[in-house]
């Protein structure tokens, strides 16, 4: 009798020192996507491994750090809801940002590979940003026709300022790894492939730090700017609930998920033709 092995965690807690932990994305085959169960786990994993630890890692598996949403589960699952569904949906999936921002201490995003739409939120929410030399972020929200969200337009705005924030939503091009430490987003560039070993090594001085007290920089940091950014995260849940409502999202899911660039003037005609 063949028995089938169970399904692998979408997230995986390494212990790698005592009160040192590296929390895994462990959906290589996926980059790495975020549906609405790995978000919801990831939320837990960070609560729960930030009680208990002095710094963590957080990483993914094979060749991403993270692809973004996972559109096939996340369009149905949205655009099928009314807009207020939609909505508190999105509010739901905004706790991921809060569960990262919140973790009592540092947390090190260690970048590898693609790094695209949500995704950037994942690092930019975290403390400190480790990138391999070869990573590419991609801004890639409104290719399919939807606004950045997770927190993104606030968390682009605080690390690259206004301008170059709307630049990256409007126009979502491919930024390296060296023109993202320029512009804010990332603290340090390291080698290919060794954004892990480096996040871990930092994380390893961070927890030899004074708990309280790194505790007490990071909440204060924080503090400054955590109305703002719970306030764009509202903002943010009713216009997304509302772009699903567009033609212009359906036209771009359909151009991500066969491969070709999205005809959006034509969604538009269309969605007004009577």
């Amino acid at each position: 009798m063949t028995v089938n092995a169970p399904p692998e965690p979408n997230i995986v807690v390494e212990e790698v020192a005592p009160a040192l932990s590296v929390v895994w994305l462990n959906r290589p085959a996926q980059l790495n996507a975020l549906s609405s169960t790995v978000m919801a786990e990831l939320s837990d994993a960070m609560s729960t491994v930030g009680r208990d630890s002095r710094a963590v890692v957080l990483s993914g598996r094979g060749r991403a750090f993270c692809a973004g949403g996972d559109l096939k589960e996340l369009y149905p699952l949205l655009s099928e809801a009314d807009v207020d569904g939609r909505r508190l949906q999105m509010r739901a999936f905004q706790e991921v940002v809060t569960a990262i921002r919140s973790t009592p201490c540092p947390v090190v995003a260690a970048v590898n590979g693609v790094c695209a739409g949500a995704g950037i939120s994942l690092a930019l929410a975290s403390d400190v940003v480790m990138a391999g030399a070869d990573v590419e972020f991609h801004p890639t929200f409104t290719r399919v026709g939807l606004l950045p969200d997770l927190g993104s337009l606030h968390l682009w705005t605080q690390a690259v300022g206004p301008r170059r924030a709307k630049e990256m939503a409007f126009l979502p091009e491919p930024i390296g790894a060296e023109d993202a430490r320029a512009a804010g987003m990332v603290n340090r560039v390291v080698a290919p492939g060794q954004a892990v070993e480096a996040a871990v090594e930092l994380a390893h001085r961070l927890a030899a730090g004074p708990r309280a007290a790194l505790q007490m920089v990071k909440d204060i940091i924080n503090r400054e700017d955590q109305a703002d950014l719970e306030a764009s995260m509202v903002l943010e849940s009713y216009a997304q609930a509302a772009a699903f409502s567009t033609g212009e999202v359906d036209e771009g899911v359909a151009a991500f998920l066969e491969g070709r660039a999205p005809r959006f003037g034509a969604a538009t005609e269309t969605e007004g033709t009577p």
